[in-house]
């Protein structure tokens, strides 16, 4: 099979490896039809996250190949999607909705496998896996466009909302105009909030953040936003933030602009974030939450409700590119001029 294959900083190709192979009974083998590049590919891509040659990838959609003896949930021919990561789904913070805390949870592409390869071997295949209710033939391009985003960071947006606490008829603002935090806009007009603030640095992200019902500001890491938020919103700061970019300047922005006794939700994976003084927090009584989203817990209704026509996140994913063209891909990410690119697998 063919997999994409990180060599070093700046260069990602193509190689060619062995099929898998059901090992564990509680296995599946996954012919994946459609990849996700995800923005966080992007930190190993440009070497801010340490990262062997190998594998890489996390968000697929992809028809079970073959099952072992144990798997109880799934079929060959069944079409499925998979979360960002796996979990075995019987301990108790499985239970709980909270996958990532499982003891024997692992990224793809970090902890196992990339899935942005032809075929995949999933662990704990029925706690995992989510079958959809379409046939592999109906999987077609701008299906996958509505799919894979739900892998990660419609899901990881949506977990930012939820940590925020945001409410309906509250006002929210989300720091960051990546996919993650696009993402979260929707989501937040999703959960009935009044008014949707996005920050970002880029003018046709932002676009694509009006067009789900949000308002923008356009700012710069260099000057505080917080009197243009407060123009923004007739002089009050938002209830709620989100937070989804993970650097310095975002974390800071996000609890500048938040009102006093609002609260933080903060998704954005922290790289080289300072520790918070306690009284940062204390004297405005700011309430902070954050960590990786169970993708899997929220899968089945966000699911749901593409099936139903509630949700399209089909805008967040502007580039369609077979595997072969991998480095492009990348490439059109890292420079700023693609929001979401998906992969074709075959």
């Amino acid at each position: 099979m063919r997999a994409a294959w990180f060599t070093e900083p700046g260069r990602i190709g193509v190689k060619d490896l062995p099929e898998p192979e059901v090992v564990d009974p509680t296995d599946v083998v996954v012919d994946i039809l459609f990849a996700g590049i995800c923005g966080s590919d992007l930190w190993t891509f440009r070497g801010l996250v340490p990262h062997g040659e190998g594998g890489i990838g996390h968000e697929f959609v992809g028809r079970v190949r073959e099952v072992g003896r144990d798997v109880a949930t799934l079929r060959p021919g069944d079409v499925v999607i998979a979360p960002f990561l796996f979990s075995d789904g019987e301990c108790e913070e499985c239970r709980r909705g909270l996958q990532p805390l499982c003891e024997h949870a692992g990224i793809w592409g970090k902890d196992w496998d990339g899935a942005q390869a032809e075929s995949i071997r999933v662990p704990y295949a029925d706690a995992t896996l989510v079958r959809l209710p379409w046939r592999e033939e109906e999987i077609d391009a701008d299906l996958a466009r509505r799919l894979i985003p739900l892998c990660d960071v419609f899901a990881t947006g949506t977990h930012g909302v939820v940590l925020a606490g945001v409410e309906s008829g509250e006002t929210v603002a989300v720091i960051g105009d990546g996919a993650v935090g696009v993402s979260a806009a929707m989501a937040a007009v999703r959960a009935g909030a009044a008014q949707v603030l996005v920050l970002g640095e880029q003018p046709d992200r932002l676009k694509v953040a009006e067009a789900a019902g949000a308002r923008t500001l356009l700012v710069s890491r260099e000057e505080s936003p917080v009197e243009a938020v407060r123009e923004l919103l007739d002089g009050r700061l938002p209830d709620r933030v989100v937070e989804c970019v993970g650097m310095q300047a975002a974390f800071d922005t996000a609890l500048d602009v938040v009102r006093p006794a609002g609260s933080v939700g903060f998704v954005g994976v922290p790289h080289g974030v300072r520790q918070i003084a306690p009284m940062r927090l204390f004297g405005r009584q700011v309430r902070l939450a954050g960590g990786v989203a169970p993708a899997r817990h929220y899968l089945p209704g966000l699911i749901d409700d593409v099936v139903n026509g509630r949700l399209d996140p089909s805008p967040l994913v502007d580039r369609v590119h077979r595997i072969d063209d991998i480095a492009e891909g990348y490439a059109e990410m890292d420079r700023g001029s693609a929001l979401k690119a998906i992969l074709r697998m075959s």
